[in-house]
């Protein structure tokens, strides 16, 4: 397998040096910007992007704008995040996961850290990338898509009510239209309806769809949860899809 491109945006110069070096001393391959002007003036020139590195204090858009705008570029919309911040604001991290990332670290973090999420991104990204063929960029975006989900692939769907999970295509439906989701929020209803009736703590969640400890911060469980009840939900103040279950976290109701 060839070597993974990371892309870093962080204007100090000591920290972009610093994880370049950490980076390409695990093999691999890095290219930095200290803004999102030159990061976007020179991006057409990379066919094999698989991580970008964002610091969210960044001179012209800050991070979460450069986030948003990748988000918004067919091929660069499943490519993974990690948005570093030196604020630890709650508020900061709810903001960096709704306009798209994947995961976030607050400074100062050690690099052991760092090389665990990078590679539990990467190794996420290239099992979506398994899964879809190895067509999740600008092309698989223009194939023709039909109001409703795919009905000669029934194997891979999951339904419950007027939601279907298209696993095949990956891709929401509800009641024949489509809904848009962050590669983070499909991994978590999808683990959820593939394990319907059955109630997940906080932790259990983080570990079994982030892949990893997160060493408390089952904020971002909520997070997540919060933004699949406004997208799935009649009325996400009276959820009938994900259920809360008090003293002990979640679970996907057992239609």
């Amino acid at each position: 397998m060839s070597k993974s491109l990371i892309i870093i945006v962080e204007d100090d110069a000591i920290i972009a040096e610093l994880l370049a070096f950490n980076l390409e001393n695990e093999g691999y391959l890095t290219k930095r910007y200290p803004d999102g002007q030159r990061l976007f003036s020179d991006l057409h020139h990379f066919e094999a992007v698989e991580l970008f590195i964002l610091d969210i204090m960044l001179p012209g858009d800050d991070g979460f704008e450069i986030c948003a705008k990748l988000k918004k570029m067919p091929e660069y919309k499943y490519i993974p995040v990690l948005m570093l911040t030196a604020r630890g604001a709650e508020s900061d991290k709810v903001r960096g996961l709704q306009t798209g990332a994947d995961d976030y670290l607050t400074k100062p973090f050690g690099m052991r850290e760092l090389m665990a999420r990078v590679q539990t991104l990467l190794r996420r990204y290239r099992q979506l990338l398994q899964a879809a063929g190895g067509q999740v960029n600008e092309q698989t975006e223009e194939l023709p898509v039909s109001d409703r989900p795919a009905q000669h692939d029934q194997s891979s769907q999951l339904t419950a009510g007027n939601l279907t999970l298209d696993d095949a295509r990956h891709r929401v439906f509800k009641g024949g239209r489509e809904i848009d989701m962050t590669h983070r929020e499909y991994e978590l209803l999808k683990y959820l309806m593939l394990h319907r009736g059955v109630a997940y703590s906080r932790d259990d969640l983080l570990n079994r769809v982030w892949g990893y400890e997160y060493s408390g911060e089952t904020r971002t469980v909520d997070v997540h949860i919060r933004q699949l009840r406004r997208k799935i939900e009649e009325d996400d103040a009276n959820p009938v899809f994900i259920e809360t279950v008090r003293g002990r976290g979640y679970r996907f109701a057992d239609f």
